[in-house]
């Protein structure tokens, strides 16, 4: 799985909402598309040992957290994107341009004919 956020190795529930002022969710959104846009879904795993806080940062992220054949008690949160992308160590990255070498040709503008 991806992104953790750290915390109490128990109580991270709590701690989120106290600390981070997470609101605690009755289930999973239907659809990751649901989430608000500056809000981050949080995916606290109960391991029995200890808690795990996951960052659902994508659909696909989102689908292995939800999922079904899991017996794991699992609570739901969202809270601030930027503070979860910040906690947990996740950014988005822009795709860096190409930087030509000195004394490389330059791609020259195709126009149709």
């Amino acid at each position: 799985m991806g992104f953790q956020i750290p915390g109490p190795t128990t109580g991270k529930v709590q701690y989120f909402v106290d600390m981070y002022q997470a609101v605690v969710l009755d289930r999973p959104p239907c659809n990751f598309s649901d989430i608000p846009d500056r809000q981050a879904l949080i995916c606290v795993v109960d391991t029995i040992q200890y808690e795990v806080a996951s960052y659902a940062f994508s659909q696909q992220e989102f689908s292995l957290l939800d999922d079904h054949s899991d017996f794991r008690k699992r609570t739901w949160l969202l809270m601030d994107k930027t503070k979860a992308n910040q906690l947990s160590g996740y950014r988005i990255t822009k795709p860096t341009p190409k930087i030509l070498q000195s004394g490389a040709p330059r791609p020259q503008p195709q126009f149709g004919r």
